[in-house]
């Protein structure tokens, strides 16, 4: 597939953009001709990306938790990018706890932050644009919330898994809801990927969980770009509804 301008005419939506696996499918899709709304609760990274691409990015300071703001960055975006015709849901928080320990509230939170967000995104922007365009909205997931992973390979972090597990099930029910406006909806399943969110270096992301890695190294945030792009474009039009695993083979079984 060559995907060389491939996106000129469209626009994404990313959230969670200004750093790790968002921030370089903003640069991916920004190198093959789309134009990219970028959010981020911190944009620190995303000027510097503004600053090389100019008028091919809009970026923009995001809270998930005030999406009246969201609404009306959308009604204020300028014309020029309001067709959105892609959208990637992104933006979340880690956690580490398990679910006999956790805080019901902290619980709460975690869920309306990795989840319930992306639902109430979607829904925003289905009416904004996607059911006009017959977009495609993607999901980032995680192999961690699938067969029971969470106990092989991070020994921890039940909530989290909790979490990205619920964004999977929205994933295939909106999937199936979106399915009368041709819009897309798919998520990509990351494994252990090096990114910030981590706050540890990769020799100690190594010692952890290389073992249980067949392809023997550690994911980096530009190994789910490629799968973001061929979500994103019309090669994946049959495609919907499913939970991408990108994990170097950490997850074989069915």
């Amino acid at each position: 597939m060559n995907f060389q301008n491939y996106f000129k005419n469209q626009i994404v939506l990313i959230t969670g953009s200004g750093r790790g696996i968002g921030l370089e499918i903003a640069k991916e899709y920004l190198n093959h001709g789309a134009k990219v709304v970028a959010l981020d609760i911190n944009i620190k990274k995303l000027i510097s990306l503004k600053k090389k691409y100019k008028n091919k990015i809009l970026i923009e300071k995001l809270d998930l938790s005030n999406l009246n703001y969201f609404k009306n960055y959308l009604k204020n975006i300028p014309k020029n990018f309001k067709n959105i015709n892609i959208l990637i849901n992104n933006a979340g928080m880690k956690s580490g706890k398990n679910l006999i320990d956790t805080n019901i509230n902290d619980l709460n939170n975690l869920i309306n932050v990795n989840s319930i967000k992306v639902l109430e995104i979607s829904r925003i922007l289905m009416s904004f644009s996607l059911k006009k365009n017959k977009g495609k909205i993607i999901n980032i997931g995680s192999s961690l919330s699938s067969h029971g992973a969470v106990f092989r390979a991070q020994g921890g972090g039940s909530d989290y898994s909790v979490t990205k597990s619920m964004v999977h099930i929205i994933t295939k029910i909106m999937a199936y809801e979106c399915a009368k406006f041709k819009i897309n909806v798919n998520a990509i399943a990351p494994g252990i990927i090096q990114t910030p969110m981590h706050a540890r270096s990769i020799s100690e992301t190594e010692k952890k969980h290389l073992n249980k890695i067949p392809l023997n190294r550690i994911g980096l945030p530009r190994d789910i770009t490629g799968t973001a792009l061929f979500l994103g474009s019309n090669y994946s039009s049959y495609i919907t509804g499913q939970i991408i695993h990108v994990n170097g083979g950490m997850l074989m079984i069915g």
